[in-house]
């Protein structure tokens, strides 16, 4: 009965340390058009050292630009025409903007996939606000604390291999494409070039010639 109750709990503190490393990263994945930029909004309600994660997934030579914008209005980081890239600030109270620009693609719009997430990870007690004042953790408060360290690493590898598998993806279907219509190309060639060259062996070979019976003179 009492290992029942151990496994319940146990089960109970992995459930609640998913919801919780799931309320504390955001994860996007959004479309910039052509000649268009996107930016988007967060609220800190404290000084909190964050990580910002971006990867252009899909379109044209998958680059775009990046930047940071604090509530002050103040750039805080800009990156021109980049793949991808991971940068760390110190967040303060107000709304910080994620920005991406695509305005200097006239054709292909993008697809950016980006994360943002706490530097170093809080304590389940600490995120449920209910850490206050300094004290020692009991033995199962250390062991659910461990169980939400690892799942947030879990999640931060799920997070880049989604990134890099969609990359992948999008690396294969745009061979798949080109290869396609290559090969359609190639066919419609060698179609059209048979057909010439059985037209004009043809006609060489129907080809009328003048007679060359002497003719009878007439008086």
């Amino acid at each position: 009965m009492v290992k029942m109750f151990i496994n319940w709990l146990i089960v109970s503190a992995c459930c609640l340390t998913y919801v919780a490393a799931y309320i504390t990263r955001e994860a996007f994945v959004i479309i910039v058009p052509n000649k268009q930029k996107s930016c988007f909004s967060k609220s800190f309600s404290k000084s909190i050292k964050v990580i910002f994660e971006f990867r252009v997934t899909e379109g044209g030579n998958q680059d775009i630009d990046a930047r940071i914008v604090s509530p002050n209005g103040l750039v805080i980081f800009k990156d021109l025409k980049s793949k991808g890239n991971e940068v760390s600030f110190n967040a303060q109270n107000g709304d910080f903007k994620f920005c991406f620009s695509n305005e200097f693609s006239q054709v292909t719009s993008k697809r950016v996939a980006f994360n943002i997430r706490p530097y170093d990870e809080a304590s389940l007690s600490e995120e449920s606000g209910g850490n206050k004042f300094p004290k020692a953790k009991s033995a199962l408060e250390a062991f659910c604390d461990n169980i939400h360290f690892l799942m947030t690493t879990v999640m931060d590898f799920q997070m880049k291999y989604m990134v890099r598998e969609s990359m992948g993806r999008y690396v294969a279907e745009n061979l798949n494409r080109r290869v396609m219509w290559w090969s359609m190309g190639l066919s419609a060639v060698i179609v059209v070039t048979g057909f010439g060259q059985v037209f004009v062996f043809k006609k060489f070979f129907t080809e009328r010639r003048s007679s060359t019976k002497p003719q009878a003179l007439t008086t």
